[in-house]
């Protein structure tokens, strides 16, 4: 049963894809006004393969798989849609974005359904617009990782181009242009409240958080300023820069001071520790773009909440001793709580290196992006190829990682992945 309900949720979906590229294709056609021209629509049908080579004396590929089947590889499958629509009238407009996946690898299967904006705007005159709803911020000048993204979800560090879901939440934007150096400043306000219900996954609930940005302009230098109050999460602020030097060259970068901090700590006993106090975050980067549209892009991240090197390797060591024989069960629990919480995600250490290298004046692109640990020397690899034909797409990345036992990447479950993706935009 569950199969084939699986299977009509992929029929809709393509349905909706291809029922959706024929009215944008009767849109583009319509000289007669046929069509309102105040609504706009499009998105993406994506299918996707992967497989696995699993690394079974990782720490993380012991909590991963954890009173699972045992094995050496994995191969994930998935099937993704996209809506975006845009409707105007006057001075108002609604704005949505959708995304539903189906996805299942030989351990388990799921479904995502969901609207990653949803969002009225009412923008009067061009210097001031306010837009309530569900909405994706987008602060920062970083590309994997923004420390100035305060009211963001986090990015994907194996994509970071993927569009991310938003908050719910309440903004505006006041401008002022101005004749001399500093040509515009533009203020965005940020309202979000967070309860059992909405925005629960910012925070403590009980809280209404306000933020902001104030972004001035002078023309080949832009800075921000950035603030979010103490409630759901800890109070910050910070600011970001950009600066370009030519056409070819940009300097930019991102820092932030976040107030008190608790931070969850793994002990060899299982025993609850915390360590408490501010923190600091901060990244700097170069890209450099060629006439013949190369591009080369590095960038310096310091996490100050991250963890040392030790408050890895006494995590590690947790695992290790939760997977003894006769181990106490509770070990296998705490270390799966503070695997999901914080020692799983996405660069848990404190200082990296990113680099990123493409040639886009190829019909098929190639690109490689690296990001390294600092503390350890573990890393990641990811080469890639992009080809595109007008409305289709089909990529190929391998995703290598590498690193001793006790390192950040030598501990990640996989080795290698191998991913091929094939894209419909319409």
């Amino acid at each position: 049963m569950t199969r084939v309900r699986d299977l009509f949720i992929l029929l809709v979906l393509c349905l909706l894809a291809f029922s959706g590229s024929a009215i944008a294709q009767l849109r583009g056609h319509d000289s007669h006004g046929l069509l309102p021209k105040a609504f706009t629509y499009g998105g993406y049908l994506e299918t996707k393969y992967a497989h696995y080579r699993l690394n079974r004396d990782s720490a993380f590929y012991k909590v991963e798989f954890a009173g699972l089947p045992q094995r050496d590889d994995l191969d994930y499958t998935s099937a993704a849609l996209r809506l975006n629509g845009n409707a105007r009238s006057a001075d108002w407009q609604l704005r949505f974005s959708t995304f539903s996946r189906l996805e299942r690898d030989q351990t388990s299967r799921d479904t995502i359904n969901r609207f990653d904006e949803l969002a009225v705007a009412w923008k009067p005159r061009p210097d001031f617009a306010l837009d309530a709803g569900k909405i994706a911020m987008k602060w920062g000048r970083g590309h994997p990782w923004n420390p100035v993204a305060f009211v963001e979800k986090p990015k994907d560090a194996s994509d970071p181009r993927l569009s991310r879901e938003g908050y719910s939440l309440i903004t505006a934007r006041l401008s002022h242009d101005f004749p001399g150096p500093l040509q515009a400043m533009t203020f965005t306000p940020v309202i979000l409240p967070v309860t059992k219900h909405v925005n629960s996954d910012f925070g403590k609930a009980g809280h209404t958080n306000v933020a902001g940005r104030l972004l001035f302009d002078f023309g080949t230098t832009e800075t921000a300023l950035y603030f979010l109050n103490n409630g759901s999460r800890a109070g910050r602020y910070g600011f970001d820069f950009s600066h370009d030097f030519s056409s070819a060259l940009e300097f930019y970068g991102e820092w932030a001071r976040i107030s008190t901090q608790d931070v969850r700590l793994a002990t060899p006993t299982g025993a609850n520790l915390t360590r408490t106090g501010h923190a600091t975050n901060y990244l700097a980067g170069l890209r450099y773009r060629t006439e013949s549209r190369q591009s080369f892009l590095m960038e310096l991240h310091h996490n100050g909440i991250g963890y040392t090197s030790q408050e890895f390797q006494d995590f590690v060591t947790l695992i290790g001793n939760a997977t003894q024989p006769g181990a106490d069960p509770s070990l296998m629990q705490r270390a799966t709580r503070l695997y999901e919480g914080s020692f799983g995600r996405q660069k848990p250490m404190r200082n990296y290196v990113y680099l990123r290298a493409s040639q886009d004046a190829l019909p098929i692109t190639p690109s490689i992006r690296a990001t390294i640990n600092l503390h350890d020397g573990s890393y990641t690899v990811t080469p890639e190829l992009l080809y595109n034909e007008r409305h289709w797409g089909l990529s190929a990345r391998l995703y290598l990682y590498g690193g001793g036992t006790g390192t950040e990447y030598g501990e990640r479950y996989y080795t290698q992945r191998m991913e091929l993706r094939l894209h419909y935009h319409f």
